[in-house]
């Protein structure tokens, strides 16, 4: 496995370098990240996609194309999600490394990354005013789109109502019912904000000359400082005195069943928390699991049924798919399955495949260019810098005990129902 090497290039402005010479690609991921707030989430969706349909260079979508045509059919993708009660702004650009050409572009690559991240087109002190409106449309598509698409609908819908009142229960995709009221001004305002006062995450992996790569991303990435946010931990203690209950009707022919569930264990205590993730996937985390065995393939009365964690807000979240007139026995099965983890009813097979579910699945994440990048910044936002290898001797060295002793910690806060 190779190791990323972090530098310093400003206040609150990171470079790592992680070498990698198993693909002929480069990487090249600018992350910014904030506290979620209601009131700036929907700008900071669409400032994410208007930022890449037009810079003070490339001033519109074709000529942002050309460019990356130009840059050997260099790809570029955005997007914003929400990791605990953090939102992560993201930039990615793929592209073909140095060695593998005649000529070098690194550095151009490097220049058009500049430009989508730090030249936005601005009128008047006014962001892209030209491209708001169409962008606009577009994000509100989006957002509506997403009750089209009931599994991940149930899901957000049964996170939003368990954590109401908490920062973890704002959509990272934004508000329909905000997007009029952004001026191509506010935009303007938001991204000297973003740019400004976030922290920075900029990740070069691939194949390239480390001392040549480190020396080109001190000159390029200038980013105007100001005062840094601090991030805040995401709030993960949570003990819910009773379960609560909702239920939608859509009219569906398969119901969607969520269980929301809080872990109450800080994910910075590495022996609990690598437990609790053996115990997750004993109990629901793939085709090994007790969910999958037991209450899909034995009892088939679920379409679906798994589980899984989000370690900084400490939920675990169990989805599944039902006939609507199987709600009240596919709720009792799946209560039996977990409390038979807290009871240690489980045997010793199933903790080695759990063990190895969850380390051939990091294993294989390093199959892919991006695979790394994600690993590595998964981590730094999570504040620990442990590698890969420390991560699987974690999970390899958890017992029985560990994993009774860590379930005993998960309680049911609330449950979702769409019919």
């Amino acid at each position: 496995m190779s190791n990323i090497r972090k530098i310093k290039l400003d206040d609150g402005l990171t470079l790592g370098l992680i070498k990698n010479e198993k693909f002929k690609s480069n990487l090249v991921s600018v992350y910014f990240e904030r506290n979620i707030y209601r009131s700036e989430v929907t700008a900071l969706s669409l400032l994410s996609n208007m930022m890449v349909v037009g810079t003070k260079k490339y001033q519109n979508m074709k000529q942002v194309s050309m460019r990356l045509d130009d840059l050997y059919g260099m790809s570029m993708t955005n997007g914003v999600s929400k990791h605990g009660e953090k939102l992560l702004i993201s930039f990615k650009f793929l592209t073909i490394s140095d060695a593998y050409l005649d000529q070098p572009i690194f550095e151009d690559v490097i220049d058009f990354v500049n430009e989508i991240v730090l030249n936005p087109l601005v009128v008047d002190s006014k962001l892209n005013p030209k491209a708001i409106d169409i962008e606009k449309e577009n994000l509100r598509e989006e957002i509506e789109s997403k009750i089209n698409d009931k599994k991940a609908y149930a899901s957000s819908k049964c996170i939003s109502l368990m954590c109401e009142g908490e920062p973890y229960a704002i959509n990272s995709s934004g508000y329909v019912e905000d997007i009029d009221s952004i001026s191509p001004e506010q935009m303007y305002d938001i991204y000297k904000r973003l740019v400004e006062t976030s922290p920075i995450f900029v990740v070069v992996e691939g194949d390239f000359d480390e001392e040549y790569v480190e020396r080109i991303c001190r000159e390029k990435f200038r980013f105007k400082r100001g005062n840094i946010e601090e991030i805040r931990r995401s709030n993960y203690l949570n003990k819910p005195k009773e379960t609560r209950y909702f239920q939608e009707d859509f009219g569906n022919k398969q119901g969607k069943l969520v269980i929301g569930h809080r872990t109450n264990v800080d994910h910075q205590e590495f022996d609990k928390y690598y437990s609790l993730l053996v115990a997750n996937s004993i109990f629901g985390g793939g085709p090994h699991s007790k969910l999958f065995n037991n209450v899909r393939e034995k009892e088939s009365i679920c379409y679906y049924a798994n589980s899984g964690l989000e370690k900084c807000k400490g939920l675990m979240m169990v989805n599944s798919g039902i006939d609507p007139d199987q709600y009240d026995r596919a709720l009792k099965l799946i209560r039996k399955e977990l409390e038979d983890v807290k009871l240690g009813n489980f045997t010793d097979l199933e903790i080695e495949n759990a063990k190895r579910s969850i380390i051939n699945s990091m294993k294989a994440g390093y199959d892919s260019i991006s695979g790394e990048t994600d690993f590595i910044y998964n981590q730094h936002i999570s504040r620990n810098d442990l590698t890969l290898d420390q991560v699987i001797a974690y999970v390899s060295k958890v017992t029985r005990q560990d994993i009774i002793d860590v379930s005993q910690e998960v309680i049911e806060d609330t449950v979702y129902f769409l019919r």
